[in-house]
């Protein structure tokens, strides 16, 4: 079938064109992406990694014994830069109570003592991870050029410890962070922090 375009005398010749044309939409559905925005895939992170903090997860580790260190914790799966890998978990405590736990656990040799400093807006907390759980973070050993990375996020208004992978990990890797201690009473007595 022909269709033949009469002209009236009195529409321009634009109008006519618009009249032609017609848009992509008739002819293909529109479609939405599926592509996130960052903000996005940030807050879906962080929901994981909240809900990881919640139900204890510690996937992908397990302990091994090694010369020198005792006890490590190593990767059974890989882990790309920047996820989640397991927490510093403990008691989260103020300065004041871990200056005192710290001066009674200095008393008695058989027992460790695995307590991790940090400021979060301009607070000072203490994670006191010195009595036995069973949770993996506390067991993670000191490397200068580790392989994790602290991180403090907040879960239900308190702040809590993670170490997240700083480079991609491989399994079999032991799984490392910098404990930061460089000071000279700490060195004398654990030389290994200056590895």
């Amino acid at each position: 079938m022909v269709r033949a375009i009469i002209k009236p005398k009195h529409i321009k010749k634009k109008q006519l064109v618009s009249e032609q044309n017609h848009k992509l939409t008739e002819y293909f559905n529109i479609r939405k992406s599926d592509r996130r925005t960052k903000r996005e895939v940030l807050e879906e992170k962080r929901r994981l990694i909240e809900f990881a903090l919640r139900k204890g997860v510690e996937d992908g580790l397990e302990v091994k014994y090694s010369e020198n260190k005792g006890r490590g914790v190593f990767a059974t799966r890989e882990f790309v830069k920047g996820e989640f890998v397991v927490e510093y978990s403990g008691e989260l405590i103020d300065i004041h109570e871990a200056y005192i736990r710290e001066q009674r656990y200095e008393k008695d040799e058989n027992m460790g003592c695995y307590m991790y400093y940090f400021k979060f807006k301009e607070q000072h907390y203490c994670i006191d991870a010195t009595e036995e759980t069973g949770r993996l973070g506390r067991l993670v050993n000191h490397s200068r050029n580790g392989n994790l990375q602290t991180k403090t996020i907040l879960v239900d208004s308190i702040p809590r410890l993670i170490l997240t992978a700083k480079t991609y990990i491989r399994p079999g890797e032991e799984l490392l962070y910098d404990y930061g201690d460089r000071s000279k009473e700490s060195l004398e007595h654990h030389p290994w922090l200056a590895l």
